[in-house]
């Protein structure tokens, strides 16, 4: 199987923006470092990820302890909303050149842009789900990248240096959007 289909891939509209960097810095440097203003981004991920992790432990805890979970239920809601003011700086309103239509998969992604990029070039790029607002900056390597007749370069890019935990908080998000259109097909059909 080629690699092109080793991961599921959805369309999505996500805010996206990005800049090249050179080979060295994108094997060496630390993504966040290329984006000023990401301590928030990186903390509101990590709120995330903490709040899937413990879901089914706070379900655990309101079984055992109904107060004790509404209690807890309720400070989660707390740093719930916390985390959004702090990323209200960082989503885009539209409409805004960053929020694009992708095509996204755990190992890369292929969106437009009218900034010229070619095969082989590196990337840094900031990405942030919509409406969650949970997001990454990490590093691509541009696969594809094809000017179409309209002007716009067609571009196709493999995830560089990713880690483990960015690469699963988008494989949650992909099994998010397929879920969430297997209940609107369900509800159709109803």
């Amino acid at each position: 199987m080629s690699e092109r289909r080793s991961y599921f891939r959805i369309d999505e509209t996500i805010a996206i923006e990005f800049k090249k960097v050179d080979e060295v810095t994108a094997n060496t440097a630390v993504p966040e470092l290329q984006f000023p203003k990401t301590a928030s981004l990186q903390l509101f991920t990590e709120l995330r990820k903490m709040d899937q992790d413990n879901s089914h432990l706070l379900y655990q805890i309101k079984d055992g302890n109904r107060a004790l979970g509404e209690y807890l239920y309720n400070l989660n809601r707390k740093i719930d909303l916390i985390g959004q003011q702090l990323m209200a700086d960082f989503k885009p309103l539209p409409p805004s050149r960053t929020i694009k239509q992708v095509n996204l998969s755990e190992g890369g992604l292929a969106f437009g842009s009218s900034e010229p990029v070619a095969a082989n070039d590196y990337i840094v790029m900031r990405m942030i789900f919509l409406p969650s607002n949970a997001g990454l900056v990490l590093y691509a390597k541009i696969i594809r990248a094809e000017l179409t007749s309209n002007g716009e370069y067609q571009i196709a890019a493999k995830f560089h240096r990713i880690n483990d935990a960015q690469q699963h908080l988008i494989g949650q998000h992909i099994m998010r959007i397929q879920m969430a259109e297997k209940r609107k097909k369900k509800e159709q059909f109803l």
